[in-house]
């Protein structure tokens, strides 16, 4: 699928509380304009106002509420718009804050195109919100194969694993209850590896 090729312009600042994607631009409009146009945008891709006034804007979107929708909009994300305005244009500064996403380059992909195609809209360009949509789905089902495929792999090296403990740790003296919540604990351990590892294979992690 081609993501706006202007994405990988948007800067990505990491902080300890959440990542942030930035994106500035001048719109050709009043700012009461602009801002209006941009909380319509943005309003299509799922956002909800928070707070407006003349020189800011803020929206959020997902709550984080649905175990099983694990799509980037779903996460909660909250956005905060900047305008500068200079007679008859106006200079807009987006910044875009990930609270429980943005690991993996898909997912910032998506976020950088949503915020590029903001500059498009205002400019009154066409906004192509079906591909969008359509990348939003496509990281979806992604993350539901890799999980797929990430469990059976873990499962299977679990499997495994608990031949090996259930062999070499009884030999040591280690039995009964603290036996079982060794192998217990190295399950869960080597699934959660697995699933991780398996994500960040199919969607690229932005971390080493």
């Amino acid at each position: 699928m081609t993501v706006n090729p202007s994405a990988h312009l948007v800067s990505i600042e990491e902080t300890e509380e959440d990542i942030r994607l930035h994106w500035r631009f001048t719109a050709l409009m009043p700012v009461d304009r602009a801002r209006q146009r941009l909380q319509e945008y943005f309003a299509q891709l799922g956002y909800t106002l928070v707070a407006s006034d003349e020189n800011t804007l803020t929206m959020r979107r997902g709550a984080g509420d649905s175990a099983l929708d694990w799509s980037p909009r779903s996460k909660k994300t909250e956005l905060l718009a900047r305008f500068t305005p200079s007679k008859s244009r106006t200079g807009v500064a987006i910044e875009l804050r990930l609270y429980d996403g943005g690991n993996y380059e898909a997912e910032c992909r998506l976020y950088a195109w949503e915020l590029v195609e903001a500059e498009q809209y205002l400019h009154g360009e066409p906004v192509n919100f079906k591909a969008m949509k359509q990348y939003n789905h496509h990281i979806r089902m992604q993350v539901f194969r890799a999980s797929a495929r990430g469990f059976v792999a873990g499962l299977f090296l679990a499997l495994i694993a608990i031949a090996v403990l259930r062999r070499v740790l009884p030999d040591m003296g280690i039995e009964g209850w603290l036996l079982g919540a060794i192998t217990g604990g190295v399950v869960h351990i080597i699934i959660f590896w697995q699933i991780r590892r398996a994500k960040h294979q199919a969607l690229g992690s932005r971390k080493p």
